[in-house]
């Protein structure tokens, strides 16, 4: 890895330490579960993480919702960093922003 961390490796690292598709309902109600923490955590100001300290954090809760939402897609073996694009520009074109190829190309 050259340092830079991508949706790709994200899931394929998940996937390596965590998968089991036969428990696809406790990963959505894991999800479920992070996703309340991360409101939690944003409506009562958790703080943002510090150095070494993640625990207890704003940044951890955003951490544990995208591994739960990876895992899950994973589950379903869809690749989210070849469909983002797609959707991206399915969006830009509906709202007609006029962004997407600012970005991604």
């Amino acid at each position: 890895m050259d340092g830079e961390i991508t949706i790709k490796h994200m899931q394929q690292y998940i996937k390596a330490k965590d998968f089991k598709p036969e428990q696809k309902h406790n990963y959505i109600l894991k999800f479920m579960e992070e996703s309340g923490e991360l409101a939690k955590a944003i409506l009562h100001n958790y703080p943002r993480a510090e150095g070494e300290n993640i625990k207890n954090t704003l940044d951890e809760e955003f951490c544990d919702v995208l591994f739960y939402l990876l895992a899950i897609a994973n589950l379903y073996d869809v690749d989210i960093e070849k469909w983002i694009p797609v959707k991206e520009r399915e969006t830009d074109r509906r709202y007609n922003t006029n962004y997407f190829e600012t970005f991604f190309e």
